[in-house]
């Protein structure tokens, strides 16, 4: 991989591993660095040499979300602008779908906060695996920011509508232990345990049947698979208009001034 501002590509034996490494800003993230997770999948999923991937990040948190206070930087020219109509429905959906679609195990290692984007890109993988200190959830509500990028469809699927909608519509944040009782989580390791659980976990992984693997992946992830395209499509056109909103333009500020925002309702 070419190297990428905010990102760490790592190779030990059959395990790839990719870090989001903006620790001063918990690795809030980029349109540089969503490119570059997408691109990186993409690679070792046509390694046959890998045959585990880790995303994880360093420092305090996963991920805090994309970086909405610093910028996201310069969209790639392959997305386009978010009103466009293209066949290209966006890098985060690009993102998801080269995770989902992997034809091996892609692990989240969630060593912190996991919020907002950081949040989508471990619902897409195939294990969420955790220290029992984090803290997960979607906290864009509270912003008035309507983003799903896909996490609307897969998250009911995991665990079931009424407790997707409570998670998403209060933005409210839940620990590690709820997160496992939920099933978002599969695993959850003590602090000072997670080094080590983390490293045979994925050493499991990495020398079991890759080619079953993929097979079980493909299947339990088809039916999302199927409808991910025009549900995203259909994501755009609600954004565009809940973009235009006086309270989401409210809910960025209040956030850039470390503020409790004031809404409206319009």
């Amino acid at each position: 991989m070419d190297p990428v501002d905010g990102l760490l590509f790592e190779r030990e034996g059959a395990v790839a591993t990719v870090t989001l490494n903006r620790p001063d800003r918990l690795n809030a993230i980029t349109w540089p660095m969503i490119a570059g997770i997408a691109d990186f999948i993409d690679e070792c999923a046509n390694d046959d040499a890998v045959r585990a991937i880790v995303i994880t990040g360093n420092g305090r948190a996963f991920s805090s979300g994309d970086d909405i206070v610093g910028g996201m930087g310069d969209r790639p020219a392959r997305y386009g602008r978010p009103a466009d109509i293209t066949a290209d429905l966006g890098g985060h959906h690009a993102m998801v779908k080269r995770i989902m679609t992997a034809p091996k195990p892609v692990i989240a290692a969630l060593n912190g906060r996991c919020h907002g984007a950081g949040w989508v890109t471990a619902l897409a993988c195939d294990f969420r695996v955790a220290r029992s200190d984090v803290l997960i959830g979607d906290i864009r509500a509270e912003k008035a920011i309507f983003a799903g990028q896909s996490v609307p469809l897969i998250l009911p699927r995991l665990i079931g509508q009424s407790r997707a909608m409570d998670l998403l519509m209060t933005g409210r944040v839940i620990d590690a232990a709820e997160a496992e009782r939920y099933g978002i989580l599969q695993r959850v390791w003590p602090v000072e345990d997670y080094e080590r659980e983390l490293a045979d976990f994925v050493d499991s992984l990495a020398n079991g049947p890759t080619r079953t693997y993929a097979a079980w992946k493909l299947a339990v992830n088809r039916a999302v698979l199927l409808e991910l395209d025009g549900y995203t499509e259909y994501e755009k056109r609600i954004a565009n208009i809940a973009r235009d909103s006086d309270d989401n333009k409210e809910g960025v500020l209040a956030f850039r001034e470390k503020r409790q925002p004031r809404f409206t309702g319009r």
